[in-house]
């Protein structure tokens, strides 16, 4: 199998091999012409005259695609020519891999500033009445508008009201009554609402026995002024009497809400 250089007509033997792997693209040696070698083959030598045969040329047509590397045979006088790369392949390719590396840091420059915003927020929550007991931060809260619907009114934060002192006991002249004992302070740096209490008498394994509710009427001693809240660092004892359920209350639990 033979094909010719159109250019300057030099003569170069082929195998199925090397077309197979060349794509039909070859280099001419002589002149450096690079061609399809399918356009111009042979089945035997070519004389100088002779002109591709008919069949050929309808059988076989350029090969439309270019390829990455030519592969030519030295023994054949064939001699590799350079990578040939589509440019519509270059420019896709260039594309799409800044495209991808943009997508990734996008991805992690948006990861990395919600987990930065939920660490503020979750820090600023924890730590927000010894932030807002600052001087700086309360007055420029106060400036901004963040504090000004809650300085309106009481402070409502039972998490800040701390049991100091509690005790419970039988009366000593009333039978089937309890007595509770108990002293609780605002940790609060102003005043707040007076919490609800709920008392709830526990078995010996921890189980209720009986449980109630008290509003701050029920518990203050009357005459108190609740609407002005239970002020900051200020103690308050308070003592009630509940009905016995018997020998299976020896605790008692106390929440405020």
């Amino acid at each position: 199998m033979f094909t010719r250089c159109p250019q300057c007509q030099k003569v170069h033997p082929l195998n199925a091999g090397l077309l197979s792997r060349a794509r039909g693209l070859i280099q001419c040696e002589q002149c450096g012409r690079t061609f399809s070698a399918l356009n111009f083959l042979f089945d035997q030598q070519p004389a100088d005259d002779e002109n591709l045969p008919a069949s050929g040329s309808e059988m076989l047509s350029p090969v439309a695609d270019p390829v990455d590397i030519i592969i030519t045979d030295a023994d054949a006088g064939i001699t590799p020519s350079e990578a040939i790369e589509p440019e519509n392949s270059k420019s896709e390719k260039e594309e799409s891999a800044p495209s991808k590396t943009q997508r990734i840091h996008l991805a992690w420059s948006l990861a990395t500033v919600v987990l930065v915003v939920l660490t503020i927020a979750h820090i600023t929550w924890t730590f927000r009445q010894p932030l807002l007991d600052m001087p700086q931060i309360n007055t420029w809260m106060k400036q901004t508008g963040w504090l000004q619907v809650e300085q309106e009114g009481l402070l409502k934060d039972p998490q800040l009201i701390q049991l100091v002192s509690r005790d419970m006991h039988t009366h000593p002249t009333r039978s089937g009554i309890l007595v509770l004992s108990l002293t609780f302070v605002n940790l609060a740096s102003r005043n707040q609402v007076f919490p609800e209490l709920e008392v709830t008498l526990m078995d010996a394994s921890s189980q209720p026995v009986a449980q109630r509710r008290l509003q701050p009427a029920e518990y203050l001693r009357p005459g108190a002024d609740i609407q002005t809240g239970l002020a900051a660092d200020v103690f308050l004892p308070v003592l009630l009497e509940l009905g016995d359920p018997g020998d299976q209350a020896v605790g008692f639990e106390i929440r405020f809400l």
